[in-house]
């Protein structure tokens, strides 16, 4: 896992050739010069704002007319520079992801060090340690001067240090500061030039991005079918829910269910609780399912109530440890009830968390525990709940509480019109 990772900034965090494109074909046809196209213009950019300007500008210009051109530029850019700007998709849950895993983030700019700063605290704010921008006085990318002062403030070793740009500037700037790079294809630049530049990745996307750094790839949301293929494949991916985050399984394959215990460190002893959605899934696998059960669905479903039933047999005997039961619960998040409508089959789903160790209640905090272990997160946002669900058994008479958690015992109690009691159990396992 990286510990340090350096992003450019324009083509990489931000989309900014429509206002860079704008600002210089306003230059252009003031002066009656040719105007250019945004694809144009993303091959002059990359090496600072002066540069920028004398590639966009006729040739044979005196330097006084540079210099008035420049000017106009900076001024029509600063004040239209926010106008068609945005991060691109998927990159600040990236971002957010990460720094909640712990990776510490920076930037390096050729951009001016004036601009580069309140830039990017205005699209991210808080998420960077440091943002370093170009200084009249040191040489810009690819020249490593400045990415090696912006390590050595932050930190970063280059043995655990990534760089990401999506030039052959970008590439080049981090070979030249000894780093591993990736360069990504949403971006400026092409696949040719940055495979030319000698990038070790090139990647389409940031959730790619995630798995170099932490082992685990980042999907969001509108990803359900991808995350429902891994699964299908075998391969663990943690889901949001309205509790905390869950790690999910394809409940139906024993060597997945097995794998799920083994990310957590969870003793195979201890059931697994699985995730449907809705009560014509868990009579797939329940059996005998008294008509209060139906009731609380009703009443809950989706929402934080996990409930015991008799299980049927027809998913793994690993999945409720060789038990006779199974807790069923149907998620209150549209992610997760969208990658089980995906993959058909219910989902063995405790806390996506090291066992014995806090439940994680955004997709940060699952990298940072299990990041390498699974492979992937279903970046849902923060959960609204924040606890886990309550476990009630209704296989026992009178109806118990296992485990209090995100619905109270009264709201049960008016549902059912009768009282239940609590027997909480020792070392129950935290679930979603």
């Amino acid at each position: 896992m990286n510990t340090h990772v350096i992003f450019d900034l324009d083509g990489t965090l931000l989309n900014t050739i429509d206002d860079l494109a704008d600002a210089g074909n306003h230059v252009c046809a003031a002066h009656g010069w040719p105007t250019h196209t945004v694809d144009e213009f993303k091959y002059m950019v990359g090496n600072g704002i002066p540069n920028l300007v004398s590639r966009f500008t006729p040739e044979g210009l005196s330097e006084e007319e540079l210099a008035g051109a420049l000017a106009e530029f900076s001024d029509w850019y600063g004040r239209h520079k926010a106008d068609k700007t945005a991060p691109y998709p998927g990159v600040p849950q990236l971002l957010a992801a990460l720094k909640g895993a712990g990776v510490r983030l920076a930037v390096l700019s050729n951009k001016a060090h004036a601009l580069a700063g309140p830039v990017v605290e205005s699209y991210f704010p808080g998420v960077f340690e440091y943002v370093q921008g170009a200084l009249p006085d040191a040489p810009l990318k690819p020249d490593p001067t400045l990415l090696r002062a912006l390590m050595e403030k932050i930190g970063a070793r280059p043995e655990s240090t990534l760089f990401v740009g999506d030039s052959n500037v970008d590439v080049l700037t981090g070979k030249n500061g000894g780093l591993t790079v990736a360069g990504v294809l949403w971006g400026f630049r092409g696949r040719q030039e940055l495979k030319d530049a000698g990038a070790d990745w090139i990647i389409h996307s940031p959730d790619q991005l995630s798995a170099i750094v932490t082992g685990t790839a980042l999907l969001t949301a509108g990803q359900a079918a991808l995350a429902a293929e891994l699964l299908r494949q075998g391969r663990l991916v943690a889901v949001p829910t309205e509790t905390v985050y869950g790690l999910a399984a394809d409940a139906t394959q024993e060597g997945a269910v097995q794998a799920n215990y083994d990310a957590k460190g969870r003793p195979d002893t201890k059931p697994l609780n699985v995730l449907v959605n809705g009560m014509d899934m868990a009579e797939a696998v329940c059996r005998d399912i008294p008509e209060d059960a139906y009731q609380l669905a009703e009443a809950f479903w989706p929402g934080p109530l996990t409930m015991i039933l008799r299980g049927n047999g027809s998913l793994p005997s690993i999945v409720s440890a060789g038990g006779a039961t199974q807790g069923v619960r149907c998620p209150d998040h549209p992610d997760t009830l969208a990658v089980i409508k995906a993959l058909g089959r219910p989902l063995a789903c405790p806390s996506a968390n090291l066992s014995g160790q806090t439940s994680p209640r955004s997709a940060g905090e699952v990298l940072a525990q299990l990041g390498g272990r699974i492979g992937a997160v279903l970046d849902g946002g923060p959960c609204m709940v924040g606890v886990e669900s309550t476990i009630l058994d209704l296989t026992v008479t009178p109806y118990r509480i296992l485990r209090r958690g995100g619905l109270d015992r009264e709201s049960i109690e008016r549902a059912l019109g009768r009282e239940i009691i609590e027997h909480i159990g020792k070392g129950i396992e935290k679930t979603s």
